[in-house]
């Protein structure tokens, strides 16, 4: 599943798995995207799973481009480059704030699997998706957060690109652990120990898990 380019031959790489040649000069730049929330004053519960492409039930194109669950279109084909999540500002007419961004953002982890074979995890920090609002504000109790710097230069890629159509399975899931290691007598001599709590949020939060790369809608094939 994973793409070797082939020297001298531009748009032209090499499923390292089947020894398939795959030509990319029909691909767009593009993403695959769906989003979870989470909604306000509710205690986010320790072992909380939040699962991406699972339920597209009522969402439209803002929030979602998957018309089947966990799984690309028929005919659909994509060379997934990077993988990115983002913590929307707002939700309608209510503004994230952003002491509730940071409390998810620096408390949870995320993983991606295709086909139950992981592609990548680490915490939540470690996925810019490289897009995002940037500057100041003067508005009171109002501030402007991004998940790293907001420019797709800076976004980490995969290793080796992934070849993804109808037939594989992805999973994208966002978790809060329990951190009883915080709250254990501690080994470098600290007298007092750490209680983690599991974050409430204030305000409404939307995040969106954006998929990277190059795609082939079934139109074009």
């Amino acid at each position: 599943m994973a793409l070797q380019p082939i020297e001298g031959q531009p748009g032209l790489f090499r499923d390292t798995d089947t020894g398939q040649i795959v030509n990319i000069r029909d691909f767009r730049e593009g993403d695959k995207y769906d989003s979870i929330i989470i909604p306000p004053q509710v205690v986010v519960q320790t072992g909380t799973e939040c699962v991406f492409f699972a339920d597209i039930q009522g969402k439209r194109t803002t929030d979602t481009n998957f018309a089947t669950q966990r799984k690309l279109s028929a005919g659909e084909s994509m060379v997934l480059d990077r993988i990115g999540l983002y913590f929307r500002t707002s939700v309608g007419n209510s503004i994230t704030s952003g002491r509730d961004i940071m409390k998810i953002v620096e408390n949870c982890y995320y993983k991606l699997t295709i086909n139950d074979i992981l592609q990548d995890e680490g915490p939540a920090i470690k996925f810019p998706s490289g897009y995002g609002l940037y500057g100041n504000t003067t508005e009171n109790n109002t501030s402007v957060m991004a998940l790293g710097v907001p420019a797709t230069a800076s976004a980490a890629r995969l290793i080796k690109k992934q070849m993804l159509n109808q037939n594989h399975e992805l999973n994208g899931l966002l978790r809060f652990d329990a951190r009883t290691w915080t709250s254990a007598p501690n080994p470098a001599g600290f007298p007092a120990t750490v209680t983690v709590v599991q974050p409430t949020l204030d305000t409404p939060l939307i995040i969106t898990n954006y998929l990277h790369g190059l795609i082939r809608s079934a139109v074009t094939k």
